[in-house]
């Protein structure tokens, strides 16, 4: 299989304009923000209380959203999190980036994908080479946070956090002393928040456990409960160490969950809220009808900070009202959990999938790969059905294939996925 990609040219180049943006950041200019990501782990979209769910429990994400720019057609770029993650250090999809799948086949060293992906544009050093101090913690699949820019960070990861998964579950410390470190310094601060909740093991605490006794996924709804305290503390300490009216406020989840979530092409496994919080910066307001991606996490806090992001990434700034009115199509890929090849990642493909305004078209690689899936990933909710039309904004959950009704439309959805990413 062959993969013929239509991007601007010089993709990987850095441009004389993008190098003078970055080297004309002032390192202390005061009014630059500071910036929290905040990635939860595994986590539907239907499942916060500001989104209608009858049982979560999200009173701190809820006020989060509710004085924020809140997305609610959000979506990941994959349904894994080690790529969907990888999305969020470059802001490329994952057969540029080449982290497609959790681990590499048995047999091939991890450092066959890591080491072209640490030459790639990363925002914590673009942030870092601005005078930037920037802390990792939580989920990290590349080994060293040095390595991709990261000042301070909790230690090796190993194959995807180590000692930083104990964020948000043990303590939020790291976090707040590394804030107290950027005052001292008089810098601003990058905060990389991915914690390991909800993610298995789903084994809250019992003060939260008790509260959902004898309702269906209870432990998993005590996890989400449990992540939203901890965004709630993080929140309280902005507030307490004067610093949260500069600072930029990014919350989503890296990949769903649930039936036919992680790993899987369809809404539970790729659709995420997308939310945008800076006191006195932001209007609070709830957009339901434009489409966001976490591709547009790196070109949006670069540019807050006055960081001019790399000319060729294909997402957006969240907070450019006129760009995000003109996207109107989004493309994703889905892949094995294990990666084949570090330069042909056509090689564990499974989907391709693209969402154009209320349609969403899934198309079925013709012969999948034969490796690990994650959870049953290569399941199709319409089995032996090669492409699968949705209209989500009459059926989000996706439940009625409109492939065979609408032949004009999956025609012109499969020319726009060409276009983005040719398969030969």
């Amino acid at each position: 299989m062959k993969v013929r990609l239509r991007f601007i040219s010089g993709f990987f180049l850095f441009n004389l304009m993008w190098w003078q943006g970055l080297m004309a950041a002032d390192a202390v200019t005061p009014s630059r923000p500071n910036v929290v990501l905040i990635i939860s782990d595994d986590h539907a979209w239907t499942d916060y209380s500001f989104a209608g769910h009858p049982h979560a429990k999200t009173p701190n994400i809820d006020r989060l959203a509710a004085e924020g720019l809140t997305y609610s057609r959000g979506y990941v770029t994959t349904a894994i999190c080690s790529p969907s993650l990888a999305t969020m250090l470059t802001g490329l999809h994952p057969h540029q980036h080449g982290i497609t799948g959790n681990d590499p086949v048995r047999g091939q060293p991890r450092t066959s994908w890591l080491d072209p992906f640490f030459k790639k544009p990363l925002l914590p050093k673009l942030l870092a080479d601005a005078g930037y101090l920037t802390l990792h913690t939580g989920k990290f699949w590349m080994g060293e946070p040095a390595r991709v820019g990261f000042t301070d960070d909790m230690g090796s990861t190993g194959r995807h956090g180590g000692k930083a998964l104990s964020i948000g579950r043990k303590s939020m410390e790291p976090i707040y002393d590394f804030i107290d470190k950027t005052k001292e310094q008089k810098k601003p601060f990058f905060v990389w928040y991915a914690p390991f909740l909800p993610h298995t093991p789903h084994n809250p605490p019992a003060r939260l456990l008790d509260k959902y006794a004898g309702v269906k996924s209870a432990k998993y709804l005590a996890m989400i409960e449990w992540l939203d305290e901890s965004c709630g503390e993080l929140m309280g300490q902005l507030e307490e160490k004067g610093v949260a009216d500069n600072t930029l406020v990014i919350y989503l989840a890296d990949n769903g969950w649930n039936q036919y979530g992680k790993a899987h092409p369809y809404e539970n496994g790729v659709r995420t809220p997308v939310i945008a919080h800076w006191p006195g910066k932001i209007r609070p307001r709830n957009d339901e009808r434009r489409l966001v991606t976490n591709l547009d996490v790196v070109p949006t806090i670069l540019t807050a900070c006055g960081v001019t992001p790399p000319p060729s990434l294909p997402g957006i700034d969240l907070l450019d009202d006129k760009a995000v009115t003109d996207r109107d199509t989004l493309f994703l890929s889905n892949f094995a959990h294990d990666m084949v090849s570090a330069t042909e990642p056509e090689k564990s493909l499974w989907t391709r999938s693209c969402v154009h305004g209320k349609w969403k078209l899934i198309t079925w690689i013709e012969n999948p790969p034969k490796v690990r899936p994650y959870g049953g990933g290569h399941r199709h909710k319409n089995p032996g059905a090669d492409l699968e039309l949705f209209d989500l904004l009459a059926d989000p959950h996706e439940t009625k294939n409109l492939a065979k009704q609408h032949p004009e439309v999956v025609k012109d959805l499969l020319a726009r996925i060409d276009e983005w990413w040719k398969v030969d």
